[in-house]
């Protein structure tokens, strides 16, 4: 079980590391999918596929996601 300080401390560090790679994301859409992406991926979400962690980021269609994932977006990933 992970303790209420702990989870503050990954919520910090996350957001810093968004805040570093940020200017790898050509506009500010991609640059909050993937910040929802990476948290629905490290919620307790029992099933990891596209439509839960939506849900779970609080999209009403996995559309966001995968437009990001699927390469369509303008981002760098080896630089990220």
């Amino acid at each position: 079980m992970i303790t209420e300080q702990a989870a503050e401390t990954w919520d910090r560090d996350l957001d810093h590391l968004f805040t570093t790679i940020g200017h790898h994301f050509g506009r500010v859409e991609p640059r909050r999918r993937m910040r929802d992406y990476v948290r629905a991926l490290l919620a307790p979400v029992a099933r990891k596929n596209s439509w839960q962690l939506a849900e779970h980021a609080g999209h009403s269609t996995p559309d966001g996601l995968q437009h990001l994932l699927l390469s369509r977006a303008r981002w760098n990933p080896d630089a990220a």
